[in-house]
């Protein structure tokens, strides 16, 4: 301390100490704010004890180091008249709070307490602006920091000082024996020594405008900055730490779902051989079921002839599965070739009704065709697939409609006229709101006791869906919860002379 100020030891004159006071406590009260602010901020995210000590330290130091500067000798009334004492008492009282806090930082700030802070503060500022009105009005019956007449510090004020010493010294080493000392404790270390450094300072001035009292407010700038540094890296740190963090996250996703489009395009792969190995031996078996049946080897009597219809109808409709199965392999591997051709949609309905119509016959179910707007109408789309689609629509209507219902087909232009649209309109079972958004994901069914009995693999509709994308149409549905439903799709209109393959 000698050789910083005692060797060049002066009284700075009166008309120039107290601005250069005024600046160096101006920029104490604003790092003890920001200090404040960023303990407030990392307790909203963290919940150390350590922040709330903080926050609440460094409002108060904030308040108290405001009335401090603004009491000093020179600087207008603040409340009463100002005087050495008073500033010093507002001084001791803000260093005897920030040498606590930070002590109870070290030595209980790593506990966790999840506190609403805001609400705290609250209280807490108010609470700190009493006891500044309280210090300057009842500063007389205060003990005195300051004798003016001796012109020097009282031995009350040198010893509270000490007393902060020791608290900042005990945290100091309480962080030393950590055996891990990283570079955050580091710098809180350095401004608990710093610290150190401007109490013994301000034991040592005997003026208030002296060397030793201006060396002690540039060591405590100095811990400030280091303690805001550690406030400041936390918080940075934080940022970084979770930018870091989910940038690993995303690589690991990014990753995850590589080796998921993998996964799937192999088991795409493994659908489509199978689903071919298959066809081949049920092919097999349905042929051979139809020699049999045309009793090329033998007459056959009724019980033989309906076990033969029942292995042939079983058969295909495992077959039909099994195509099912093949086409969505092919769509999600991006096989499907189309062999675009202009055709007529009112064709196409009347084809497809006719191969159903023995199906509905047979079930008791009224098929039905509405007077076809759509005749001289052309479609340019895979004819074969839009077969398919309106088959499958007419089979999944023909499934869910009991005996005696009604199953009625349409098409027609739509509004835009640059599409032909197919509605298959049922009185089945429909589909409840909540069920609708979910009946064209792939393996989805409406679940229930009285729906399961209906079969299916839940690809049906997802077949439906994809096929009209790939011709250039869209699929939607409009359904009453047992009253039934209506399946509508969209071809694009096509002009003669068209056709394509894709």
């Amino acid at each position: 301390m000698y050789y910083l100020a005692g060797r060049f030891y002066i009284v700075i004159p009166g008309e120039v100490y107290p601005g250069v006071h005024l600046a160096m406590e101006f920029v104490l009260i604003i790092t003890a704010v920001c200090a404040a602010l960023m303990s407030w901020y990392d307790h909203k995210y963290k919940y150390e004890f350590r922040s709330i000590v903080l926050c609440l330290t460094f409002s108060s130091v904030a308040i108290i180091q405001f009335a401090h500067a603004v009491s000093y000798s020179g600087m207008p009334a603040f409340l009463t008249p100002n005087t050495v004492n008073k500033a010093s008492t507002y001084w001791i009282i803000s260093n005897l709070l920030m040498g606590a806090g930070l002590f109870t930082a070290v030595f209980l700030g790593d506990r966790v307490r999840k506190m609403r802070l805001t609400r705290v503060l609250l209280f807490w500022l108010p609470g700190n602006l009493l006891l500044v009105v309280a210090v300057a009005y009842f500063l007389p019956y205060l003990p005195p920091m300051y004798d003016a007449v001796a012109g020097k510090q009282t031995s009350l004020k040198i010893a509270l000082e000490y007393l902060i010493i020791a608290l900042l010294a005990l945290s100091a080493l309480k962080l030393i024996r950590i055996s891990t000392l990283g570079r955050r404790d580091y710098c809180f270390c350095m401004a608990l020594v710093i610290g150190i450094f401007s109490e013994l300072a301000f034991t040592l001035y005997s003026n208030a405008y002296d060397t030793y009292n201006l060396l002690g407010h540039i060591f405590k700038i100095i811990s400030y900055a280091f303690i805001f540094k550690v406030m400041l890296d936390d918080a940075v740190g934080m940022l970084y730490e979770t930018n870091k963090t989910l940038e690993k996250q995303r690589k690991m996703l990014a990753e995850t779902n590589l080796q998921l489009q993998e996964k799937d395009r192999l088991k795409d792969e493994f659908l489509a051989n199978t689903n071919h190995e298959l066809r081949t031996p049920l092919s097999a078996v349905i042929a051979f079921t139809e020699l049999l049946k045309d009793e090329s080897t033998g007459k056959l009597n009724d019980l033989q002839r309906d076990y033969l219809d029942e292995i042939n109808d079983s058969g295909r409709e495992l077959l039909d599965r099994i195509n099912g199965f093949l086409d969505l392999s092919k769509i999600a591997a991006g096989k499907v070739t189309l062999y675009k051709e202009l055709f007529g949609a009112g064709d196409l309905v009347e084809t497809v009704i006719r191969r159903m119509r023995p199906l509905y016959e047979y079930k008791g179910v009224s098929l039905k065709v509405a007077p076809l707007a759509s005749h001289g109408l052309q479609v340019l789309a895979d004819r074969s697939k839009a077969g398919q689609i309106l088959t499958n629509l007419l089979s999944n209507a023909l499934k869910f409609t009991p005996p005696d219902g009604n199953v009625m087909v349409d098409a027609y232009p739509d509004e835009s006229g640059r599409y032909v649209a197919v509605s298959v309109k049922d009185t089945g079972i429909g589909i409840a709101p909540e069920d609708q958004k979910k009946i064209f994901e792939p393996f989805q069914q409406v679940d229930g006791s009285a729906v399961r009995r209906y079969g299916g693999t839940g690809i049906g509709l997802t077949l439906v869906k994809k096929l009209v994308e790939l011709n250039g149409g869209t699929i939607a549905v409009s359904s009453e919860f047992q009253k039934g439903s209506t399946f509508t799709f969209t071809l694009p209109v096509g002009e003669k002379g068209g056709g394509e393959v894709v």
